[in-house]
């Protein structure tokens, strides 16, 4: 109550009024004497209450304490709940213990040594988890103004030993830590960290061609393969492959686009060594690229990359790169797009008016609209207790007619020693000049902050502070001087292809219309919303894994402060704004998310993206090869411009042909968990459902090898057959035993709706029942 009464909520506040109310109460009990005060009817109660024992009474006292702090909820008038219905009960017993630990991890963050905050981090996390509200509403306060130090001690929190021991996953033969060089083509020098993991020994290894390549998830600003070893070592172990890894960069450390960069490095190094780098056999390889959350806009980045390399290797006539036998990406995170950011053209309006000095205590906003120069990146006012110098503003009354009097009859000299008012800087008399004041001259405002005072803390030194005292862009490591040299020649060809790509569609929409189309097609079918219909990110703002105050600080984290995007052309800031012409190019896609996840609607748009653009790539490879395109000729993205026509014609045939072979679902599996959010694949230990997950996924991985690299029936072309989850019989399955054949999982059923097209599953827990849905767009 304190702090209320003050007008200032502070912790040494708060903290100072616990202690008074000890210290009174103790000195009550030791110098008040045995007998309550004189006051009304204190002494009978006393001499009622001796008639029980210390037990009962202390009992009696709890469970008082405890009826009225839930007064609200025995007259049944409590607050709604806002978790209701919203998740699975098993997904809900997850959150609500992730939330306790995190809770408990925060509270004992600042704890030094390390031992003594790993032991106090799992016993106030013991007290969270039995007191879930009051975790909610702690949590809630650190989320509020989150740090980078908070955010990955409380992400990180299966470095604990304790936890560790119960989330290391199976036990495998092969678990190391490598560095890789980068590519002699790169832009950076420092080495790529990555963990290899192999169940079988580092002999065997070098016989290997089918590796799994791993971008594990952290909001871009934490977590390492370590924390995400579960699934790793169950997909080694699983499926016989090698899983590699990849602990890139983090922010504010290294700030967008190193871990993009690093990301495609690491691709690039593998392929062009064959695999050898880590190990494996060197003579083929063969590759499927997994992720989950932020690693995932990096697995998506990595293919479009390939494809602009693969473009500009083309026009030169140098080798092309391989693509990734296929995706998976779990709860990816695509879109940065947040309403959260200035526009450009309200940007600019309050840059020139901050220069002209027109509004009074603009230059204080736009200074606190500088996130990263602040230690926690949603900060809006100056941080405290990190070695600044206080400022105190004086507070100063506006001029009145009794000062302008006063001001002509008295000397220069006279003017400078009298009160606070006429003291005022002509900076501020210019600034309020056109204030009306009211009689009296009532007008109070704060004073502008001196020239010298906002001084660039570039200049200022801050090596003698701590990391985590240090504002964030202190704390950058990577300093981007220059775009990268092939970004101007990007941007310009891909406008070009845009220009090129609308022209094209504008020609062909008659004859478009005009070609027979499936069944499937001709569905009507119900559309999605309406006009107010709101984002994933805004409808599920109480998720309890991902919280909108952690998007935007993630994402500040992420960009840093050597880029100025544009959030609605960038796409590989946000690969949900891909170009059509680089989705149509992508390999198999697998995309799995939470139902009820934030990111859900990156999942589903990107998937149907993808989807569009391979049918429109069909349509304009059978108008091309029938003639009927008067603007297509020798200008098709995929051709050189030296190419003869007839060598066109076979190129666009064997592309045709290739999407023929394949059906929709060949291109990209969506699936959508029913009550499920953010962040299943690290819940193994306490979702059953989720280990089925990661096992399913492992076996699906183990198809892709077998079907996309050329190892079934002789094949090197693409798929014939749908790869799904619901798998037709393969060699692989004859080859083996009865006994060895993975039986169906007591968990799961599965339902198919021929009407709909859309697959159930249905994984059947204790009490609640999740379901897979592979839903087509």
């Amino acid at each position: 109550m304190i702090d209320h009464l003050v007008g200032r909520p502070s912790p040494s506040w708060k903290r100072a009024q616990v202690f008074l109310v000890i210290f009174f109460w103790l000195w009550r009990i030791i110098r008040g004497g045995s007998g309550p005060p004189r006051l009304f009817w204190l002494k009978s109660a006393n001499r009622f209450l001796q008639k029980f024992t210390p037990w009962q009474l202390i009992v009696s006292t709890l469970t008082a304490v405890y009826a009225m702090r839930n007064f609200d909820k025995i007259l049944g008038l409590e607050s709604p709940e806002p978790l209701r219905s919203l998740y699975s009960p098993n997904y809900y017993r997850a959150t609500w213990i992730t939330t306790g630990l995190d809770a408990g991890f925060a509270t004992a963050m600042s704890i030094r040594p390390k031992w003594l905050r790993d032991i106090c981090a799992l016993v106030f996390s013991a007290y969270y988890i039995a007191y879930p509200n009051e975790a909610d509403e702690k949590l809630r306060r650190f989320r509020a103004v989150p740090t980078v130090e908070m955010l990955r001690y409380t992400w990180e929190k299966t470095s604990n030993p304790v936890l560790r021991f119960f989330t290391s996953g199976p036990s495998i033969a092969m678990r190391k830590k490598i560095l890789l060089p980068r590519p002699t083509s790169s832009m950076y020098r420092r080495p790529i960290t990555c963990y290899i993991y192999y169940a079988d020994t580092p002999g065997n290894l070098k016989q290997c061609t089918d590796l799994i390549l791993d971008f594990p998830g952290g909001g871009f600003v934490a977590m390492s393969p370590e924390h995400h070893e579960d699934r790793l070592r169950m997909w080694a172990r699983g499926t016989g492959k090698a899983v590699l890894a990849v602990d890139y960069g983090k922010a504010p450390e290294y700030p967008y686009p190193f871990a993009i960069d690093e990301a495609f490095d690491t691709y690039q190094v593998l392929v062009e060594s064959g695999g050898s780098a880590i190990g494996m056999s060197g003579k083929k390889f063969n590759v499927v690229i997994t992720s989950d959350s932020a690693g995932a806009t990096l697995a998506v980045n990595v293919v479009l990359k390939i494809l602009e390399h693969n473009n500009m290797a083309h026009i030169a006539r140098k080798t092309s790169m391989p693509l990734p036998l296929a995706l998976v990406l779990n709860y990816a995170a695509l879109d940065f797009n947040f309403t959260s950011w200035m526009n450009e053209d309200n940007l600019r309006v309050l840059r020139a008016e901050e220069s002209s000095g027109n509004l009074p205590g603009l230059r204080e906003l736009a200074k606190q609209k500088d996130h990263l120069k602040h230690i926690s990146p949603l900060s809006m006012v100056g941080d405290r207790g990190s070695g600044e110098i206080k400022r105190h503003k004086r507070i100063k009354r506006n001029n009145s007619w009794k000062d302008t009097l006063r001001g002509l009859t008295t000397s220069g000299s006279e003017k400078e020693d009298t009160s606070l008012t006429s003291s005022r800087k002509p900076s501020l008399r210019r600034m309020t000049s056109g204030l009306k004041t009211p009689p009296g001259g009532r007008i109070f405002l704060r004073e502008s902050v001196e020239n010298e005072d906002s001084s660039n803390d570039e200049d200022k030194d801050y090596t003698q502070r701590k990391e985590e005292d240090r504002p964030l862009q202190a704390r950058v490591k990577h300093v981007y001087a220059h775009p990268t040299p092939s970004a101007a020649w990007i941007k310009a060809a891909t406008e070009k292809q845009e220009e090129l790509s609308a022209a094209l569609l504008e020609a062909d929409s008659e004859a478009a219309r005009a070609m027979p189309f499936s069944h499937a097609d001709q569905r009507k079918r119900e559309p999605i919303g309406v006009r107010l219909t709101m984002t994933s990110r805004t409808g599920y703002f109480q998720d309890r894994i991902i919280s909108p105050s952690m998007m935007r600080a993630m994402a500040i984290l992420y960009i840093g402060p050597h880029r100025n995007p544009d959030f609605m052309t960038d796409y590989h800031l946000s690969p949900i704004l891909a170009p059509n012409h680089l989705l149509a190019q992508f390999p198999p896609l697998l995309m799995q998310c939470g139902e009820k996840d934030p990111f859900v609607d990156d999942t589903v748009i990107f998937a149907g993206r993808v989807r569009e653009a391979k049918r429109a790539r069909k349509i304009e490879l059978d108008l091309a090869i029938s003639g009927k395109s008067a603007r297509f000729g020798e200008t098709l993205r995929m051709s050189s411009v030296d190419a003869s026509h007839a060598e066109n014609i076979a190129a666009m045939k064997r592309e045709r042909d290739k999407l023929a072979r394949e059906s929709e679902d060949d291109w990209v599996q969506l699936v959508l968990f029913a009550e499920w959010s953010h962040g299943y694949l690290q819940m193994a230990a306490l979702i059953p459902e989720a280990k089925v997950v990661i096992e399913d996924l492992g076996e699906w991985i183990d198809d892709v090898f077998l079907r996309y690299s050329g190892k079934e029936n002789g094949e090197d072309e693409g798929p014939t057959a749908e790869l799904g989850f619901t798998k037709p019989a393969s060699p692989r399955r004859e080859l083996k035993s009865n006994n060895n054949k993975r039986q169906p999982s007591p968990f799961t059923s599965e339902t198919e709706n021929d009407d709909s097209g859309i697959i159930f599953r249905l994984y059947k827990g204790r009490s609640d029942q999740t379901r897979k849905s592979r839903c087509e767009n």
